[in-house]
């Protein structure tokens, strides 16, 4: 067995497609979760999970966006008291931190691509609050990488992403309401593919201190859905609505980085889009 690796947030989506990546790949993976009574409130627990580990990747988060705005306190006490207490430990231990951020916080930020050292201007709570962690780590120093995320998608994603709502509704030849115009823009990515991009920056010595993990195609919610309707066969029926507050209007990241650590992701967003489609038909 290769380096032991603390995962916290292991059950969720992309903790268990992290968790699949290591394991294939020979790491000893520690799991820490809510869902397995392992809380990032607890600095206790978080130190002792720490014992003996080379890195902890730090995952665990509110990250559905409704949540997030329904409960605002519980979002900031887990994404930056949580990322604090992790960062903590981290430091106490020398522990290497990888820690998950996103890309939405470069947000509306006037800017026709975004990289690493483009301003950052989140529009929502959830992004404002993962901004707030990496500047958590940033004052805690140590050793660490911010992984600023694409958005993802795949077999078993949150049933309140748009991609899994787009899916399931065409599928069953129900009406898709789209929000705005349906122009805006983002990197859809498969978290096989962030997975894999967070291994190598294990991997990798002297990694940058922030960093991109995204599909370099900008899709727009349109193109999503004529794309999901060529691979399942069906014509949706689309209704538009009033836009959501804080939305993203342009969402098109470069990473470079990433490419340059040897990183390339395996899926576009149609044999994604079809892996998912299969998922969900069997």
């Amino acid at each position: 067995m290769k380096t032991k690796i603390l995962v916290t947030g292991s059950e969720g989506f992309l903790g268990k497609a992290v968790c699949r990546e290591l394991s294939t790949f020979g790491y000893q993976i520690v799991s820490f979760d809510i869902n397995i009574d392992s809380d990032i409130m607890n600095s206790k627990q978080i130190l002792d999970a720490l014992n003996n580990s080379h890195t902890c990747i730090h995952l665990a988060a509110v990250s559905d966006l409704y949540e997030a705005d329904e409960n605002p306190n519980k979002c900031h006490e887990i994404n930056v008291i949580g990322t604090r207490n992790v960062a903590l430990a981290c430091s106490q231990t020398n522990t290497r931190l990888l820690y998950a951020s996103t890309c939405c916080a470069y947000g509306n930020n006037n800017q026709e691509i975004s990289d690493e050292d483009s301003p950052v201007s989140p529009t929502e709570l959830y992004a404002e609050t993962k901004l707030q962690g990496e500047k958590v780590i940033e004052n805690v120093g140590g050793e660490y990488s911010i992984l600023r995320l694409a958005t993802f998608y795949g077999p078993n994603m949150r049933s309140s992403l748009a991609t899994s709502i787009f899916l399931r509704k065409i599928l069953l030849g129900q009406e898709i309401e789209i929000h705005g115009d349906g122009k805006q823009t983002r990197c859809y990515t498969h978290v096989d593919d962030i997975a894999s991009g967070i291994r190598i920056v294990l991997e990798s010595v002297n990694a940058p201190k922030i960093i991109n993990i995204s599909a370099d195609t900008a899709y727009s919610v349109n193109d999503l859905v004529e794309i999901i309707s060529e691979v399942t066969g069906k014509h949706p029926n689309v209704k538009y609505v009033n836009d959501r507050a804080g939305q993203i209007w342009t969402s098109s990241i470069k990473s470079l980085r990433m490419r340059d650590l040897g990183w390339q992701p395996k899926w576009n967003l149609m044999s994604g889009l079809t892996d998912c489609i299969n998922h969900l038909k069997s």
